[in-house]
């Protein structure tokens, strides 16, 4: 009873970071992606700099609470698989690595906003090239290269969803296809082939992530929870086995 209602808590605590994370990511983007993307954001960054602060501020409440749901579902995934369970845990810490990265490089652009207006006309094209640098590396370590890592934890998640029956196995297959999609995204946005920023045709390939992580997994686990079966039959037989073994005299 004690371990069914530490499954139902862990469920509960993990859809609601699901949405959380949604929402800083959301939100932070927003507020974020209007400023650094306007065509005279060396001038603009600066004196809505509250705006990019407040954007980059909700992506750090993704950023961690991304790392916290690797480990809550650590203690659950380990009894099928301790090396998955760590593998999904380490792409979760990778992903938040580079989406801190990628917020500070957003950051830098107040500094060098600022840094513009007081030279005021005097070596523009040097700020530019400063600016570009600082808009690529962002965009890069935030909307392609975290892809990654994603993808990777998202597959390992869902296939252990799958092996162990926490979920219904519809939901755990939706989920193998949306993040194995991010994967040709990211490595085709690396080599130029397309560009994953907002609304562009490949960041369609997103979707299903998405839909998942925001919708079909929160409610499923507010209603339902874990259908924690697999893993007791699972450890039953472990514990079977290991009261059969003859002692050695």
């Amino acid at each position: 009873m004690t371990s069914n209602t530490s499954y139902r808590r862990t469920a509960i605590l993990v859809a609601s970071l699901w949405i959380l994370t949604a929402f800083g990511a959301i939100v932070g983007n927003a507020l974020l992606s209007p400023v650094v993307n306007a065509p005279d954001y060396l001038t603009t960054v600066f004196s809505k700099s509250a705006a990019v602060t407040g954007g980059m501020l909700l992506w750090l409440i993704n950023d961690i609470g991304i790392v916290f749901i690797g480990l809550l579902m650590f203690p659950i995934l380990k009894k099928q698989s301790e090396s998955m369970a760590l593998g999904y845990v380490s792409m979760r810490m990778f992903e938040s690595i580079f989406l801190i990265i990628g917020v500070i490089f957003a950051m830098l652009l107040i500094p060098l906003s600022q840094a513009f207006i007081t030279a005021g006309a005097t070596d523009v094209t040097s700020f530019q090239a400063i600016g570009s640098v600082l808009k690529q590396a962002q965009h890069w370590f935030m909307d392609t290269m975290q892809l990654i890592p994603l993808g990777l934890g998202g597959i390992i998640l869902t296939t252990m969803l799958y092996k162990t029956k926490l979920v219904p196995r519809f939901f755990s297959v939706f989920g193998i296809i949306g993040y194995a999609l991010l994967l040709p995204s990211a490595i085709l946005t690396l080599y130029g082939v397309q560009n994953i920023a907002p609304g562009a045709p490949v960041a369609m390939m997103a979707i299903p992530v998405a839909i998942w992580e925001i919708i079909l997994m929160p409610i499923w686990l507010y209603a339902k929870g874990f259908n924690t079966a697999g893993i007791t039959a699972k450890q039953g037989a472990i514990s079977g086995k290991l009261e059969i073994q003859p002692t050695r005299s």
